[in-house]
């Protein structure tokens, strides 16, 4: 009985955890976007790639200056690109289109470089 007991309040536990909201942020698939009206269109741009179950691991590069920012889902890219990154969250610095920097996720799919970093090389860019 007291075993059961244990296991109920263990999966009880793991219920409310797992129905708790997760704060998500508008993400798109940068294949469909044409054209984005950024506020003054900078050469730099930051892409963003993540999945939707690792939406907790995201990096907060709205917070970079100075740089268009492009989000998109794993999920939603084409099988080709599935395939190319296996780790996540991918974060890529384009210059006019072509890309310069590339920092893939590390074991943890966790980031595996800083926002601070980021802005330096873009810094160093302008």
């Amino acid at each position: 009985m007291r075993n059961v007991i244990i296991l109920l309040t263990l999966l009880l536990g793991i219920l409310m955890i797992s129905s708790s909201p997760i704060e998500t942020k508008p993400i798109y698939n940068t294949d469909f976007i044409t054209e984005v009206a950024y506020p003054e269109n900078y050469s730099i741009t930051i892409l963003h790639l993540n999945a939707k179950w690792n939406i907790h691991n995201d990096l907060d590069v709205d917070l970079l200056k100075r740089c268009n920012i492009e989000w998109a889902l794993m999920e939603d890219q084409p099988k080709e690109v599935r395939e190319k990154f296996k780790k996540i969250p991918v974060i890529a610095l384009k210059k006019d289109g072509k890309p310069l920097f590339l920092w893939e996720g590390n074991i943890m799919f966790e980031p595996t470089v800083t926002l601070e970093e980021i802005q330096k090389e873009i810094d160093l860019l302008q």
